[in-house]
């Protein structure tokens, strides 16, 4: 079967509109988000130096891209000039920069989006998944995709991930940070319940229930996406939990529970982490703890004084390629 793909460039306010948009087109197969630099360099690969700020910034975790490539694959030639119209209906609607074909744009000019074309060559695609998805090995934690049957020691904490997506697979350092610190963590605090905020593919929540068997985790993310896929990773590790929301007004009350938690795990981004501050004091208890990631090093004394303010103490900083984590107490 013959097959052509389209990309484009697309800032993450709006990848899922667009995601969904593309289904009713004509051919229509499958879309993916990629956020890994091979994967954009593969598709954008046309982009010129001085214009690679543009692209996608390869930070390799779900809430941590400015942009992403959208890929959209059709098993029948797209039409260039119905895509060009269609998507700048909608880029209209939205106020940003129209869309053209690669081939349509002269002189290095780039006040377009840019729409590339590309025919797909016959490839063994379970075996690109596989290459691009190794096995992980943080701590005592392993994780490893769905492709791979493996058994694994009984000292290691196994994770399986879906192996079709390009992100939240443990891979980035703040994830890294996050799971290290749970693993110890585990030596001497026994959580009973536990909110992983900004949940991602749920990799930390899952990670941290198996660590704490008896606790009751709770995942938030603001993404829907990232809900369905946290759902689905929590079935591959046969983890039951209906506790999974979206963070909007209609489930917010459902885990934003005052005095609740005894340990929450915020892997998002400083801004957010930053004006979180006031509710993660509220729902956690009287000496719980918290994780906060998803920071650069050089960010991590604003944080800490920030989170003073409302009665939070430092008790471990960590820094792994030049992003850290911090885990507090409330007292």
């Amino acid at each position: 079967m013959k097959l052509w793909s389209i990309g484009i460039l697309i800032e993450d306010t709006f990848k899922n509109l667009y995601s969904d948009y593309f289904e009713d087109f004509d051919g229509y197969v499958s879309s993916s988000l990629y956020s890994q630099e091979d994967n954009a360099q593969e598709i954008f690969s046309y982009l010129p130096s001085k214009h690679l700020s543009n692209k996608n910034n390869y930070l390799g975790e779900y809430h941590l891209n400015q942009f992403w490539v959208l890929e959209v694959i059709f098993d029948k030639k797209p039409i260039i000039e119905i895509i060009e119209i269609k998507l700048n209906l909608l880029s209209e609607q939205l106020n940003i920069k129209k869309y053209k074909a690669e081939s349509d744009i002269l002189n290095d000019t780039f006040d377009y989006n840019i729409i590339k074309l590309t025919k797909i060559i016959n490839k063994n695609w379970l075996e690109e998944n596989r290459k691009s998805f190794p096995i992980i090995n943080i701590d005592k934690f392993c994780i490893y995709g769905t492709h791979i049957s493996k058994k694994y020691p009984s000292y290691k904490v196994p994770i399986k991930i879906n192996a079709s997506i390009a992100f939240g697979t443990g891979s980035h350092a703040t994830t890294k940070s996050c799971l290290k610190e749970l693993m110890h963590l585990s030596k001497f605090y026994k959580p009973r319940k536990i909110l992983d905020y900004g949940c991602g593919t749920g990799i930390l929540g899952i990670a941290a229930k198996k660590i704490f068997k008896k606790s009751e985790i709770y995942f938030a993310d603001i993404d829907k996406n990232a809900i369905m896929l946290a759902k689905e990773n929590l079935k591959l590790n046969n983890i039951i939990s209906n506790k999974i929301y979206q963070t909007n007004s209609l489930f917010y009350k459902e885990y934003i529970k005052f005095n609740s938690y005894d340990l929450v795990i915020a892997n998002i981004l400083y801004s957010p982490l930053y004006k979180l501050a006031p509710v993660f004091k509220k729902i956690l208890k009287h000496k719980a703890k918290i994780i906060l990631s998803g920071i650069l090093k050089h960010q991590i004394p604003y944080i800490i004084n920030r989170y003073k303010i409302f009665g939070f103490v430092v008790e471990k900083k960590i820094s792994i390629d030049g992003w850290g984590a911090i885990t507090m107490v409330q007292k």
